[in-house]
This record gives C-alpha cells, sequence and structure tokens, in this order.
C-alpha cells in the first residue's frame, strides 16, 4: 500500500514556484530520504504533506485519502518535526506532552506519555521548564511531542540539524527502532548526506523545486556506479608532484580530485576512458550517496 501519493504537486509563492510538477509515491513503512540544497523545496514538501501548506496545484494522497477531502482523518495520522520552536518554553517536558496530547484530541495517552518521558532520558528533567533545556533534550522532547499520538507518518525536516553527536545517534536509532516496532512511514530531510545513507531505504533529491531523482538505496549503487567513473590511484611517494601536476593538466576530462595522502588521491573522471600514467595502480570504486547527490545536483537531470 502507498502511505504518500504526491501528483503533480506545486506551489507558488507569487510568482514564484517552490515547488513544480512534484510527483511522488512512498510506499508504507518506507524510510524515505529528501535531499536537496538550501532553498530546493524539502520543507515545503513537508509542509503540505503535513496539511500546514495548501497546494497551488496538484494532489496529495495519504493512506488513500486525499488531503483536501478528508482533512480531518490525515491530521490523525501525519506528525511533523521541524525546529522546536514549537515548544512551549515556560511549560515543563510532560506539560508539553499533556498540551499537544489534548490539543490533538488524544485519548488515553498518560502511559504513552511515560514511556517516551523514559525513552527519550526526559523523566530527570520533568519538572524543568523547556526554556532551560539544551538544544539537544528540546529537540528530543520535539520528537517525543509528535510521536505522542501515535503516527502512521511521520515528517522529520532536519531533525539533528545543530545538536550534539551523542543526542543525534540516539535520534537516529530511534527512528529506525519506530520504524521496525509500528511499521511507520518516515520522511527524513536532512543536510547530513551520512545520516541519510544510514537510516533510509529509499532516496530522493529536489533541485529547483523538481524531484531530480529517486530510487531505492539498492538500486542507487548499482545505477551510479556504471554512471560515474570513481577511481582510487595509488602513486610511488617520489611521484606525488608530478601526478597533481599531470592531473591539473586535464581539466576539462577530470571533474575532481581529492588527496587522501601523498600516496592515494581519489580522482573523479568524466569518462572512463582517461589514461593515466604507467606508474600509477589504479581501482574503479563504488561512489557513496555525497558522491552521488553532488553528480545529480550539479547536472540536474533525470536519471
Amino acid at each position: 500500500m502507498n502511505a504518500i501519493e504526491l501528483n503533480n504537486l506545486s506551489k507558488k509563492f507569487g510568482n514564484f514556484y517552490a515547488v513544480k510538477d512534484v510527483d511522488l509515491t512512498i510506499k508504507e513503512g518506507e524510510i524515505f530520504g529528501l535531499l536537496g540544497p538550501n532553498g530546493a523545496g524539502k520543507s515545503t514538501i513537508m509542509k503540505m504533506i503535513s496539511t500546514l501548506l495548501k497546494p497551488t496545484l496538484g494532489t496529495i494522497k495519504i493512506n488513500g485519502n486525499f488531503i483536501n477531502k478528508n482533512l480531518y482523518k490525515v491530521k490523525k495520522s501525519i506528525s511533523l518535526v521541524s525546529d522546536y520552536n514549537v515548544l512551549e518554553d515556560d511549560l515543563t517536558p510532560t506539560e508539553n506532552l499533556k498540551m499537544f496530547a489534548e490539543i490533538s484530541n488524544i485519548k488515553n495517552y498518560k502511559d504513552t506519555l511515560d514511556d517516551l518521558m523514559k525513552d527519550f532520558g526526559l523523566n530527570i528533567y520533568k519538572n524543568k521548564l523547556t526554556k532551560h533545556l539544551s538544544s539537544g533534550n528540546k529537540q528530543k522532547l520535539n520528537i517525543a511531542r509528535a510521536l505522542i499520538k501515535k503516527p502512521s507518518i511521520l515528517l522529520l525536516d532536519e531533525p539533528t540539524n545543530a545538536i550534539d553527536v551523542e543526542t543525534s545517534r540516539f535520534i537516529r536509532e530511534y527512528i529506525i527502532e519506530n520504524n521496525k516496532k509500528y511499521n511507520t512511514t518516515i520522511i527524513i530531510s536532512s543536510h547530513y548526506i551520512w545520516e541519510v545513507e544510514q537510516i533510509c531505504n529509499s532516496i530522493g533529491v529536489i533541485v529547483d523545486g523538481k524531484i531530480a531523482f529517486k530510487d531505492n538505496t539498492e538500486n542507487i549503487y548499482d545505477k551510479f556506479q556504471k554512471l560515474m567513473s570513481i577511481y582510487e590511484i595509488l602513486i610511488p611517494k617520489d611521484k606525488f608532484e608530478d601526478i597533481v601536476k599531470y592531473l591539473e593538466g586535464f581539466k576539462d576530462e577530470i571533474l575532481s580530485f581529492k588527496t587522501i595522502s601523498t600516496k592515494k588521491i581519489i580522482v573523479e573522471l568524466k569518462n572512463n576512458d582517461f589514461v593515466f600514467p604507467d606508474y600509477v595502480e589504479k581501482r574503479k570504486i563504488t561512489p557513496n550517496l555525497e558522491d552521488v547527490y553532488s553528480y545529480i545536483v550539479k547536472k540536474d537531470k533525470k536519471l
């Protein structure tokens, strides 16, 4: 079953299209990573799916229901996590969760609230005002707020932005566990590409308001291994300066190269026909998601 279906979705602000003609299908239980440059339209798509923004054109179906025809039903099934400014600073974590549960008309939420406070390590701050929490604990509370109504679809807009490594790891692990336990459909947008690579089983890239690429992670690496030409080259130490000068002389054929050490360089070529000097040992390597993302954004075309 499809959890989310976007058809010809567009959002216009004045004369500017933040999102243009987006078609996107996300299956139930999928963890979908949405990547794109700043201003590409990621947050706008999230807000339209969450019903906070109304599309200019196109349709959105959530669990088979059109948003414009079943707004109340759809709202009950979706939670959005963006920044933690939605929290009330002068309330305690428990009071924030209780307030959101009651606003959302959730019945018998006490056990869920207690479990979330415990799971997110917020019990020790239960009598502390939210404004005195660290940024990491505020974001934990923000995610707990979104989960208290047990949504079937969870939208995470840069959930680990500007928080510490330990909290970021906890959030990633909790997202995966929630997906496994409840089959929650999750969309996560992030500028941390390695983070999306770790937890998502499907990925889309949006450029200038349009979906430039979408596929599951299993297919991505096979497809771009064929499309991209990335080599690890090993060189004698006394040839390092020579190879750097050599590579710099072929700017039309080399997209980029990165020095790992005086014995190793990673080179991205425009094609596989490039000829390296005889003293170089070369090995073609599989691109990572950051390589793929950069390729798509630079090319800005559907593949």
